[in-house]
């Protein structure tokens, strides 16, 4: 019998889940042992403060939860743990970088610079000051996307067709406010001459191009070789889709979509990853990634998914559970990457 670790959160809760019982709980963590046992895996749960760093986790499989607190703060913490664990030699999946990415959205500008083609680049700056954009501002096109790093949906994303616009929204978002340290800055300034002051606008953000004339998006969630397709149509007068209620499940699919979606998992090698993708006249947009603790609607209501059979997409017809699909999912890419 292998041994997978699944780090739990301080509630004891595993992984995200649209249909949790009670609300918010994540996965059904005895279905999943159970799911992961038909495969030969033990699934050995622990919560992240519980690891002790004396004993061995090389070479351990390590699976883990994240989360979406205010301030990121407990999730900042999750990644200390995975980190330590992959220094340890611990096989975490997906690897420390990845969780790195997860509602971050300067870090997933940096994997889609490093990891992919041009077909799927985006002009795309990332600032960790508001005074760096300034800086910047002639190499700015617009009009222009502005987001901020953390979240997720469409909250915290802005349209901007002038420049003033966008510095307006961005010192707006970057506001670091301390106002016993900015009397004391300002001291400083007329105390030393050629001071210069710190920043109090240092939230990070990106500044992404705006791809027009698209009226909706798709968010695909791949698990393993399993599609899930949903459309998601732009809210009156807006150029956002993600978070509109206006959603549906077509009974045609572009393929393109699909053979991207299968092109984007085989090249950041995971084993699930959640892709918001649109089609221009240029082929492909993908607008943003995630690689765990996304939502699940997707999969969790579609009435069907696909599979690619020699080439060929195939629309299998029926509704999938999570916990299947998942433990599949992770044993298929374990068994495949580390034979």
């Amino acid at each position: 019998m292998k041994n997978i670790w699944a780090l739990t959160d301080y509630h004891d809760h595993f992984g995200s889940k649209y249909f949790d019982k009670p609300y918010r709980s994540g996965m059904d963590k005895e279905k999943l042992k159970k799911d992961f046992l038909k495969y030969g895996y033990d699934l050995k749960y622990s919560c992240f403060s519980d690891i002790e760093f004396n004993r061995a986790y090389n070479n351990q499989f390590v699976i883990y939860t994240s989360q979406e607190d205010p301030g990121y703060c407990y999730k900042s913490y999750i990644e200390d743990i995975v980190y330590g664990l992959e220094i340890q030699g611990a096989l975490a999946i997906p690897p420390y970088k990845f969780l790195r990415a997860n509602n971050n959205k300067v870090m997933m500008e940096l994997l889609r610079k490093l990891y992919l083609p041009e077909k799927y680049q985006l002009q795309v700056i990332c600032f960790g000051t508001f005074e760096e954009l300034e800086q910047r501002i002639d190499n700015i096109s617009l009009p222009c996307v502005l987001k901020m790093a953390e979240g997720a949906g469409s909250k915290g994303v802005f349209f901007a067709s002038s420049e003033s616009e966008l510095l307006k929204k961005a010192k707006k978002i970057a506001r670091t406010a301390c106002f016993k340290e900015e009397i004391k800055d300002t001291l400083r300034l007329v105390k030393y001459k050629g001071y210069k002051r710190k920043s109090f606008y240092r939230k990070k953000f990106i500044v992404q191009e705006f791809i027009p004339d698209l009226s909706n998006d798709w968010k695909v969630l791949v698990f393993w070789d399993k599609y899930y397709v949903l459309r998601r149509k732009n809210r009156p007068n807006d150029f956002r889709a993600s978070g509109s209620g206006l959603f549906s499940f077509d009974e045609i699919v572009d393929p393109r979509l699909l053979d991207a979606a299968r092109e984007l998992r085989g090249i950041f090698d995971v084993p699930i990853i959640s892709l918001d993708l649109a089609i221009s006249k240029n082929g492909v947009v993908l607008i943003e990634f995630q690689f765990l603790y996304f939502g699940t609607s997707t999969l969790e209501k579609s009435p069907y998914y696909y599979v690619n059979n020699n080439g060929n997409w195939e629309k299998i017809l029926g509704k999938s559970n999570l916990e299947d699909v998942y433990s599949y999912s992770m044993v298929s890419y374990i068994e495949e990457k580390y034979k």
